[in-house]
């Protein structure tokens, strides 16, 4: 964040929403906060409609589909046809805030959850207070794509990088055609969404950063979804938000299910990870669970009027608490995680049994957002307890494989030993990959081995996780 603002200039500033509660949705007055007028008589304006002038985004009829080369109005809309298939989307032109906006409006284009379209995030998310507050809002309905989590192309593995994206590439053509027939202020372009919704915002803010003035990815995951090679973060401004400490999900979608995913620490590592690269603060609920923060919309709209493209860094934009009677507080500065969880794996007479089990203890048990995912697999690796702290039950097992691999196993715990040496396991699935690469080192074509398959066979029950290790493809 900017703090290097003189307090004079700030005083126009305050935000007038931050009041509102969860029920109100937010309203029109969510932008009021950004748009400070003057600052003082004589002193240089702090609006950031004068600071920034909006800007038309280029675009032609050409850009859209034969199916609308006449403007869509507000609604429903399908037949969109990009990447040799056929698209749909909600959208909401706005009336309001003509004073503020007469030209280029603010665009703000929202990604749907698992098991939603773009209709029910619009009404699931409030947006009709964006939309009061002079944006026009466009929510593409997804349509399943994505290897890892299957309703947007949000996450990916390293290997399929190189991939075209179906989703991006509709994210494209989707905002050049509202561009091109109802008239988008290209300093003012915004992404958001919830939980899937969040993981996509997270990879178009990543991979779109040149375009896109900033977003909100709400419990979201964060991991997995930058480009190879990760292009600079340009320029955007970036409202980081997730549930309170009970954020968590769990249910199926496409053929893959997950048991339980936590959002808390990867709604910090983005925070940390924004807040370093770019400009970012960051709201939670008051333990709300995997829910979008519907009551702070209008701090958030505050928030990202004040920062249009070319002001991500030097807005001045003053941060406001949320009063203390709203159900969700909004932080400046990155946001901060630790994990308290700590595994322990005693002695045992296979002595590399005691450095496989700890070091599945400390990449994948000790991790956050890996160890609810992997529960069901951890309990039948012999990991027990709250958490899955104790380790007895996995060095016990550790030690039957062993026992009855023989020599080919001796292999494979001396594999595990040297991966473990120089592992740096952390948190988020980055932090957990020193234990899938040796896994996927280890385990690679060794079906005869009795611990490679007691570990592929468990690791093979979780859809999600299958995806990550490679090597255990080689098990039914």
């Amino acid at each position: 964040m900017n703090r290097l603002v003189a307090l004079a200039a700030l005083l126009g500033f305050i935000c007038t929403a931050c009041g509102g509660d969860d029920s109100s949705g937010g309203g029109a007055g969510g932008g009021s906060g950004a748009t400070g007028g003057a600052g003082g008589s004589g002193g240089a304006s702090t609006d950031p409609l004068v600071l920034v002038p909006p800007v038309a985004l280029e675009a032609q009829v050409a850009d859209c589909p034969a199916a609308f080369q006449t403007a869509p109005d507000s609604g429903q809309h399908g037949g969109f046809d990009v990447g040799g298939e056929t698209r749909s989307f909600y959208l909401q032109l706005s009336a309001a805030a003509a004073d503020r906006f007469p030209g280029p409006r603010p665009l703000m284009v929202a990604f749907n959850g698992t098991g939603e379209n773009g209709k029910a995030i619009y009404d699931r998310a409030k947006l009709q207070s964006f939309v009061d507050a002079g944006f026009i809002v466009v929510a593409p309905d997804s349509a399943g794509h994505g290897t890892i989590w299957p309703v947007w192309d949000g996450m990916r593995e390293a290997k399929d990088e190189s991939l075209p994206n179906k989703d991006l590439e509709y994210f494209d053509k989707l905002v050049k055609c509202v561009a091109a027939h109802h008239p988008v202020d290209a300093k003012r372009i915004y992404v958001s969404g919830h939980s899937a919704g969040g993981i996509f915002t997270n990879r178009v803010l990543r991979a779109r950063s040149s375009l896109v003035a900033g977003g909100i990815p709400a419990s979201g995951i964060f991991d997995l979804t930058a480009p190879s090679p990760a292009p600079a973060v340009d320029g955007v401004a970036v409202l980081v938000t997730w549930g309170g400490d009970n954020d968590a999900y769990s249910g199926s979608a496409g053929g893959k299910t997950v048991p339980s995913v936590n959002f808390v620490e990867q709604g910090a590592l983005a925070s940390q990870h924004y807040e370093a690269k770019a400009e970012q603060v960051h709201c939670r609920g008051k333990n709300l669970g995997h829910a979008w923060l519907g009551g702070a919309n209008p701090w958030m709209i505050d928030y990202l009027l004040s920062h249009p493209k070319g002001l991500a860094q030097g807005s001045p934009w003053k941060y406001t608490a949320p009063g203390p009677g709203e159900n969700f507080e909004c932080l400046d500065g990155a946001a901060t995680f630790v994990n308290p969880n700590a595994v322990s794996c005693g002695s045992t007479a296979t002595a590399k049994c005691q450095t496989y089990c700890q070091f599945i203890g400390d990449c994948a048990v000790e991790n956050a957002t890996v160890e609810p995912v992997l529960g069901p697999q951890l309990e039948t690796l012999g990991f027990s307890g709250g958490k899955h702290l104790e380790c007895g039950g996995c060095l016990s097992k550790c030690e039957a494989d062993a026992s009855a691999g023989g020599a080919k196993d001796t292999g494979v715990l001396d594999c595990f030993a040297t991966e473990a040496a120089g592992a740096k396991c952390a948190g988020g699935v980055d932090g957990a990959m020193p234990f899938i690469d040796g896994a996927n080192k280890c385990c690679k074509d060794k079906t005869s081995s009795k611990l490679c398959t007691s570990l592929c066979t468990a690791i093979n029950a979780n859809t999600v996780a299958a995806a990550l290790f490679a090597s255990c493809a080689a098990w039914p």
